[in-house]
């Protein structure tokens, strides 16, 4: 039986272009704040307008009588479910939250884990997080393919990750990282696109800009992922490179067996001139072998 991989290498062109050491701490405020989604304290999303219909992409979002987390929760809406959006963003006391109607009741919810209903998929229910700090759960492999596919053609951006399911927006990236050039809203670095198709450390919508972690974290730390055997390679899994002073991540992609060691397909942020692809390559043995919990 013939199988195929995925994975990622290195190019000093690439993910050399990381973040260094000391950047893409989840704590930083230029890192990309990440909440919880039953801790929402807004985060304006640019894309609801009044009159759509959006879906929620949290596991649960609670809908409130008022806006922010003092006010009283009227429903718990489930990962999915439609709503109408009223009015919004709510200037105070914190911007982002939206006033939607969820079946008969009409309340405030954070627009942070609200999206058109027309960029909803299925494998944006990502499952919650856990009260313990524990695995996020509810992640399949087939949810977190349906996420890389839609960043394929987004361009390079050097300390984010976003895209969304239109492929609308691509952007473009110019120069050598860091010091290149971007323009657009949305595209993802390599730990930004990682992080954002694992959903980790939290659930969040695609088009919600977060970098919660630098390569040297995806190589050093077992926060939401543990170190593996490279010969137990297999889809979902991800690839990590890390010196002193750069780095790089993929996503390995498999269709059946092959050799892990050999060339493999993967899902990438490869660098600014290629922007987020689809490719086949090499891997060199700098590379440890990193599996999401819960997979």
């Amino acid at each position: 039986m013939q199988f195929r991989w995925a994975f990622a290498a290195l190019m000093l062109s690439a993910c050399a272009a990381e973040l260094p050491l000391d950047e893409g701490d989840p704590t930083s405020p230029d890192a990309g704040e990440v909440v919880s989604p039953t801790d929402e304290d807004g985060g304006n999303s640019t894309v609801l307008t009044v009159g759509m219909t959006a879906r929620v992409t949290a596991d649960t979002l609670n809908l409130r009588d008022g806006v922010g987390t003092a006010a009283n929760i009227l429903a718990g809406m489930p990962c999915g479910a439609s709503v109408q959006v009223v009015d919004g963003p709510s200037t105070t006391p914190t911007a982002g939250w939206w006033n939607v109607t969820y079946q008969t009741q009409t309340g405030w919810a954070s627009g942070k884990y609200l999206i058109p209903a027309g960029l909803f998929s299925d494998g944006l229910c990502a499952g919650g997080v856990p009260s313990d700090g524990g695995a996020i759960t509810g992640v399949t492999v087939d949810d977190i393919f349906a996420r890389a596919k839609l960043a394929v053609g987004y361009s390079y951006y050097w300390g984010h990750g976003s895209w969304r399911a239109d492929l609308a927006q691509l952007g473009t990236c110019v120069g050598s990282c860091p010091s290149c050039t971007h323009t657009g809203a949305f595209g993802a670095d390599c730990s930004g696109f990682v992080a954002k198709v694992w959903q980790v450390p939290s659930p969040s919508a695609l088009e919600v800009d977060q970098h919660p972690y630098s390569t040297a974290n995806f190589f050093n730390d077992t926060t939401h992922w543990q170190p593996v055997p490279r010969s137990t390679l297999k889809p979902a899994d991800a690839m990590v490179h890390r010196t002193a002073t750069e780095g790089h991540i993929a996503l390995v992609e498999m269709t059946g067996s092959g050799d892990p060691f050999g060339n493999i397909w993967l899902y990438e942020a490869r660098g600014c001139a290629t922007g987020v692809v689809h490719n086949l390559r090499a891997v060199d043995s700098t590379y440890i072998a990193i599996r999401r919990d819960g997979l």
